[in-house]
């Protein structure tokens, strides 16, 4: 009997998947017609979808969360005027501009497409945040680090945002 609470206990042993912070795995959503890497192990992705919605909300939400809870999120908008990223940023994510920002001209998809940088600092509300913008394929997407100090996060932001592409 001692042999099996010591057993269900858990004993404090690691996670025997545990995330190397290296090795990631392609994750395609169809109904979004998107691409992107994401670690191999620890991530749960959830995936909204939005039908019939006005030109200024998003049409699809992906999120990824790992052991320590929400860690990057990814907001994918229509942009049928296939309006700039300069132009379209004030109108619709005015939230980004704040006066305590640095925003910095970024690259995303393997640096072949032009982004912008957003990095805020932490409060004593939220954590240092890092968001990318940028137009693609009739799209405008924002990839946010909730964390940009936590290295799991930060290293997801960098991989998925160097490897998002638009599927079809």
């Amino acid at each position: 009997m001692l042999a099996l609470v010591a057993l269900s206990s858990g004993g404090g042993s690691s996670d025997p998947l545990a995330w190397d912070g290296l090795t990631f795995r392609r994750y395609a959503d169809a109904r979004a017609h998107v691409a992107f890497s994401v670690p191999l192990t620890q991530t749960l992705l959830e995936s909204r979808h939005f039908a019939n919605v006005a030109e200024t909300q998003m049409t699809d939400v992906l999120t990824l969360s790992g052991p320590s809870g929400f860690e990057l999120e990814i907001g994918i908008w229509a942009n049928p005027k296939q309006e700039s990223v300069d132009a379209w940023i004030p109108e619709h994510l005015g939230f980004l501009l704040t006066s305590d920002r640095a925003q910095i001209p970024w690259h995303a998809m393997h640096g072949h497409t032009p982004a912008v940088l957003f990095e805020h600092p932490r409060t004593g509300q939220q954590f240092g945040r890092r968001t990318a913008v940028f137009a693609v394929d009739g799209k405008i997407v924002r990839i946010t680090c909730i964390n940009k100090d936590d290295q799991r996060a930060a290293a997801e932001f960098e991989a998925a945002l160097d490897s998002f592409e638009v599927t079809q």
